[in-house]
């Protein structure tokens, strides 16, 4: 595995950055979100539901990958939340990322965050796209400033200003290659996007639909991928094969620029483990609260899958920052599940 040489310089301007990412989204969210009204997230704020599924670790994992929730075989119970990426809500008609964020419940060990080193808890968040839009701390402090200045179309000059010569040109393309009118979430591909450890590896993951339904269209309605997520499960399961693909080398496959999709011709996926969502209905007052307030980053994770790379780095401080600051504001208990039952401190408001 790749072993990084500390720059103290480089640390010091990526925590000047995340300074700056933290205050533009927070006031961003102040602008968006006034006293009194539900605070949502700074990026998928659009939850379809959140589903209750199996996590099944295979008994066929590759010698070399058996490291962490992976070193035998397993079942976890877990919940995924499925979401649109937009910033803002917006219809399901729309182009979009779209996103799958899993959090197995009943993992055992002493966890990365200091905070809660003690949760059952291991995150893994997918998106809809192979690869990130934004290269480095710098990047990523310079969108989410241009974010948060009104109107939204001047997002467009964090990839296009005035100088030619600086134009974003490669991160543009990898933002609007990974949007689109997706017609079925159960039948969506995920990835990790960016790397974490694997033990002594570094790797990305994907989940791929094993009951994807093939030539769906979109829908017409604002909530269609809700409408059809729920009716889909309420007649059947659905699975998803879970992926690993393993670092090569900086040239083929790096660490440092997200921007830059693993070839799977250079880097091939191996499976490791089954998702198993059961047929179910999700639709309760309780499991819809229990979509918008659930907290999930990378970082709820065992030391052998901790995250790693800048873009990291940075949404360790950040996703804890924000989901904070959104807790606090809408009266939320902060804290990790320690089952799949409905817990009523993780869905009621709890004003001082």
């Amino acid at each position: 595995m790749p072993s990084p040489v500390a720059r103290p310089a480089a640390a010091l301007a990526e925590s000047a950055a995340i300074d700056s990412i933290v205050t533009s989204l927070e006031r961003t969210l102040a602008q968006q979100y006034p006293p009194g009204s539900l605070v949502r997230r700074d990026a998928h704020p659009k939850h379809h539901g959140i589903v209750r599924a199996a996590f099944e670790v295979d008994a066929t994992v590759p010698l070399a990958l058996r490291h962490g929730i992976f070193a035998v075989q397993a079942r976890f119970d877990a919940w995924i939340r499925f979401s649109n990426g937009a910033p803002r809500a917006q219809a399901d008609t729309k182009r979009d990322q779209r996103g799958m964020a899993l959090k197995l419940v009943g993992v055992q060990g002493e966890k990365v965050l200091e905070d809660e080193r003690d949760a059952v808890t291991q995150d893994f968040l997918l998106a809809s796209a192979p690869r990130f839009f934004i290269r480095d701390a710098a990047s990523y402090a310079a969108f989410a400033e241009a974010a948060s200045r009104p109107p939204a179309v001047r997002v467009l000059g964090y990839f296009f200003g005035w100088n030619p010569f600086a134009w974003r040109v490669h991160e543009f393309r990898a933002l609007a290659g990974s949007l689109a009118r997706t017609a079925d979430l159960l039948s969506t591909r995920y990835w990790s996007q960016v790397p974490s450890r694997l033990g002594p590896h570094v790797v990305k993951y994907s989940a791929r639909p094993l009951d994807a339904v093939a030539g769906g269209r979109p829908g017409d309605t604002p909530d269609f991928l809700r409408e059809r997520l729920a009716a889909r499960l309420a007649a059947a399961p659905a699975r998803f094969e879970f992926l690993v693909q393993r670092y090569r080398d900086d040239a083929r496959t790096p660490i440092e620029d997200p921007t830059v999709e693993w070839p799977e011709s250079e880097a091939p996926f191996e499976r490791v483990a089954t998702i198993v969502i059961p047929a179910q209905r999700f639709e309760s007052p309780e499991q819809m609260a229990l979509a918008e307030h659930l907290s999930f980053t990378p970082w709820h994770t065992l030391p052998a899958h901790e995250p790693v790379g800048a873009i990291n780095e940075i949404r360790r401080v950040v996703y804890q920052a924000i989901s904070s600051y959104r807790h606090r504001r809408n009266g939320i208990v902060r804290r990790e599940p320690r089952s799949l039952e409905l817990d009523a401190d993780l869905l009621t408001p709890h004003r001082d």
